[in-house]
């Protein structure tokens, strides 16, 4: 896309991804479209009867241009040679997020050649996006979680060459030995051009871009294309009436289960093929092959970016029967149902959008970009639906209802884009009603006509807000007040053990090459720290109840006095329990850093992350958010490292292993303390 004059606005209309209009009929368009419902829950187990075993299916069919190995999997081999856990990512659209496309098939059959590895599986799979929003959203679904492998899916989605290259891009800035492997599936139609020796001019377009991050990619649809052409497979049909055929589809786009098999075989052959560590090194981080990718994209709490007028109600969404269904992608939404509610936000960047559920009762919005209403009219654009501000004679409303919302609930999403800058955005429940009716079809009026009242609402439902770019204090968080000191009782607990730690040291000097833990209560509980770490110099020094706040004002106290060579941090659990932001969090770590750096210059400082519990559920967005803040400015710090307990502690549906937890459900077991040791031992200098 060109760049942008500072006095231009665009809206993207990214409710589904598209291809070029000779890739993609309406049809499948509007199947695609229809297809994004539910959200599917982010950890999943292969290993169950339900999926089937590839078997010799994989060994089944051979073409040397199924898979292009370039740089392979080098980091990924290495660590099944080893018997090193792993955990494997797949990110896409319907096909990744359905339970039959090709993900669990896959899974199984990895986990069947390496069954002495420890394997977890993420599925970031949302129906009907492209690499658009998955650009916005791997930050949080995926890479939070440090995955090995991911697999990349979105030739059917839309296949659009910025927002896949921002996908690769921020997976390699986030870990530069993460392997990468784009997959390819097929649109109805798209098995001719296979026949004839070709490939798909979607899937063209992104082997570009494999080709320039050396990344391998399987064609998924190859085998089937050619069982077609055999007359022995029907891509789309009724599996009734396939007199002993094979059916891949009865829609031409989301595979049945074996068709799905078909998929995972590809790409299991593509991994056998592979199957080399190759050359280890890191992956390089070249100059971009297009300039705007979307490498600086990011998903955002609305809460935690935005200020919200009164009228806004923040509902945890488990508990709403009509969208607990989208809890895994967002676990608190913002709603408003009075016309006039506003919210507004701040970013430096060139994009920002929303990413809500849409529904019956969904309206439409009013949109100000610095001060200015937006008035918005329709343009042609290669790959999406375009629209622009003009002066006079656009829409100026952006409409959340569409034929997908009858009688149902949706995640949809929309981004405008702006010239590049800071910029304050303020949008508003406008007050005029959409259309509902004349926006349905005529096969699609019976729900609105027996249930008007349950249409005839203005609402919005925000679960996200997406930037191209990076947000700004709201005025909110700007202007909030730190957390209230805390009061002369704790103060004086506080001083007790700190005053308690220095008659300890006045009695049994440390000594030299400490490796010093300072932190709140989950450092000072860990009472079996000398016995989990043998052999090493170990002080801890936690003082229960602080902040990050209160720990810097007793750094002189309880870091400075050590000739530490290693020291762990371990704030924020309180700063959450405070209400603090995620920005607000940071501000404060980075003073404690700063300090703890100015104390011992040479010293390796390592954080150790926010970990999950019981009793901050309601709170994981802020803790994800916050870590992923801190590990991002931990990156840009020499002799620096961060301890991902999160991710550790979670258990394999991703949930939180209760003997992990006291009965409080904040505090730590024994086995919980495993975990830690776990991954504080990987960070340990010798």
């Amino acid at each position: 896309m060109r760049p942008y004059r500072a006095n231009l606005i665009v809206l993207l209309l990214l409710t589904i991804g598209v291809l070029p209009a000779t890739a993609q009929t309406a049809a499948e368009l509007s199947k695609i479209a229809a297809s994004q419902g539910a959200a599917a829950a982010l950890f999943f187990n292969p290993m169950t009867d339900k999926v089937p075993e590839l078997g010799a299916a994989v060994s089944s069919y051979q073409d040397n241009k199924e898979c292009t190995v370039r740089g392979g999997l080098p980091h990924f081999m290495a660590r099944l040679e080893k018997k090193a856990p792993v955990v494997i990512g797949y990110i896409g659209g319907s096909i990744t997020q359905g339970n039959t496309g090709y993900r669990p098939q896959l899974s199984k059959w990895i986990q069947q050649q390496y069954p002495h590895v420890k394997m977890r599986w993420l599925n970031a799979g949302v129906s009907g996006t492209g690499t658009d929003l998955a650009a916005c959203r791997i930050q949080e679904q995926l890479l939070r979680h440090q995955p090995h492998l991911v697999f990349v899916e979105f030739a059917v989605n839309g296949a659009y060459q910025p927002g896949m290259e921002g996908i690769i891009r921020q997976i390699i800035r986030n870990n530069p030995e993460t392997d990468i492997c784009l997959v390819y599936t097929l649109l109805n139609g798209q098995t001719k051009i296979y026949q004839q020796g070709k490939v798909p001019e979607n899937i063209t377009g992104l082997e570009a871009i494999a080709e320039h991050y050396q990344l391998p990619s399987v064609h998924m649809g190859m085998q089937a294309a050619k069982l077609e052409q055999e007359g022995a497979l029907v891509w789309k049909g009724d599996p009734k009436a396939a007199d002993g055929k094979i059916v891949f589809s009865t829609d031409g786009i989301h595979p049945l289960m074996e068709g799905g098999n078909f998929y995972a075989a590809a790409v299991a052959r593509g991994i056998k093929k592979i199957n080399t560590t190759g050359n280890s090194a890191a992956h390089l981080l070249p100059n971009p092959l297009i300039p705007d990718n979307w490498e600086d994209a990011g998903m955002y709490a609305p809460e935690e970016v935005a200020d919200f007028s009164g009228e806004w109600t923040r509902l945890t969404t488990k508990d709403e029967a009509k969208i607990k269904g989208f809890n895994s992608w967002f676990p608190t939404i913002m709603k408003a149902a009075t016309p006039g509610a506003s919210l507004s936000f701040r970013f430096s960047g060139t994009m920002f959008g929303l990413f809500d559920i849409g529904g019956p009762e969904v309206g439409q919005l009013s949109i100000e970009v610095d001060g200015k209403p937006v008035v918005l009219e329709e343009i042609s654009s290669k790959g999406f639906h375009l629209y622009k501000a003009v002066p006079a004679g656009g829409q100026s409303t952006l409409n959340r209802f569409n034929r997908y919302c009858n009688n149902r609930y949706r995640g949809q999403y929309d981004m405008i884009a702006v010239g590049p800058g800071e910029h304050t955005i303020v949008i508003r429940l406008a007050p005029d009603k959409a259309d509902k009716a004349g926006t349905l079809g005529e096969g699609q009026q019976q729900d609105i006509s027996q249930h008007p009242e349950k249409y005839d609402q203005t609402v919005l439902y925000l679960g996200k807000i997406l930037l191209r770019g990076k947000p700004l204090k709201a005025a909110a968080a700007a202007n909030a007040s730190k957390a209230p000191a805390a009061n002369l009782s704790q103060q004086q607990k506080w001083e007790q053990k700190v005053r308690n730690y220095e008659r300890q040291d006045s009695l049994n000097p440390p000594g030299k090459k400490i490796i010093l833990f300072t932190g709140s209560s989950t450092i000072e509980n860990w009472k079996s720290l000398q016995q989990d770490f043998p052999g090493r110099n170990v002080l801890n020094r936690g003082i229960s109840g602080t902040k990050t706040s209160d720990l810097l004002a007793y750094a002189d106290r309880v870091i400075k006095p050590y000739k530490a060579a290693q020291i762990f941090l371990y704030e924020g659990d309180n700063d959450i329990g405070y209400k603090l932001t995620p920005e607000q969090i940071l501000e404060q770590f980075t003073k404690l850093f700063e300090k703890t750096r100015e104390l011992h210059p040479k010293a390796n400082i390592v954080f150790i992350s926010i970990k999950p519990s019981p009793r901050r559920l309601k709170d994981s967005v802020a803790i994800q958010r916050s870590n992923a803040l801190i590990q991002d400015y931990l990156r840009g710090q020499k002799n620096a490292g961060y301890a991902d307990v999160y991710t550790a502690m979670l258990g394999p549906d991703g949930g939180l292993p209760p003997a992990y937890y006291r009965e409080d459900g904040l505090h730590l077991t024994p086995e919980g303390y495993k975990v830690w040791t776990a991954v504080i031992g990987r960070h340990l200098k010798k």
